[in-house]
């Protein structure tokens, strides 16, 4: 197991309690950074905003130009919640069926799928870099992170 697996899901179970508490104590769930799933470019990058669209697109292995700049995707696939998130939400999906359109991408037309990164921290370093590269990660950790700015929420509780 990588060495961010654990805090993250002991990360999982923790607001899995908090939800769990205030749902049998009859309170509101408060909506917190960490339970939001941003959008995100590096700080440099001159892209202000991507559509639903244009993001669903992206990932799919699609070309995306916004403001002269050909953007790329990067998948952060850092826990378990995040990458139903990604299928279910971003690009609407299954997996396997995600992966089979992936290989046609690639076999097709030369084209390759989205890198995937293992932990925030790699997505962030990437997007720093790298103003045309996109990605995703939670509310919490792109805040702390001023080499990132955020363009848009893709989920939330």
């Amino acid at each position: 197991m990588e060495r961010g697996a654990p805090l993250t899901m002991l990360r999982l179970l923790q607001a899995l309690a908090r939800v769990g508490l205030y749902l049998a104590l009859g309170l509101a769930v408060p909506a917190v950074a960490e339970d939001r799933l941003v959008l995100l470019v590096g700080a440099e990058s001159k892209v202000t905003a991507l559509s639903s669209v244009d993001v669903h697109k992206l990932f799919l292995g699609l070309t995306v130009v916004v403001n002269d700049q050909r953007l790329h995707p990067l998948r952060n696939d850092s826990d378990e919640l995040m990458r139903r998130i990604f299928f279910q939400n971003i690009v609407s999906m299954s997996e396997s069926v995600y992966d089979r359109r992936m290989l046609a991408l690639t076999l097709q037309q030369g084209r390759a799928a989205p890198p995937v990164l293992r932990t925030t921290k790699e997505v962030l370093d990437a997007l720093a870099a790298d103003t045309d590269a996109v990605s995703f990660a939670w509310g919490s950790d792109a805040e702390r992170d001023p080499r990132v700015k955020v363009l848009r929420v893709l989920w939330g509780r």
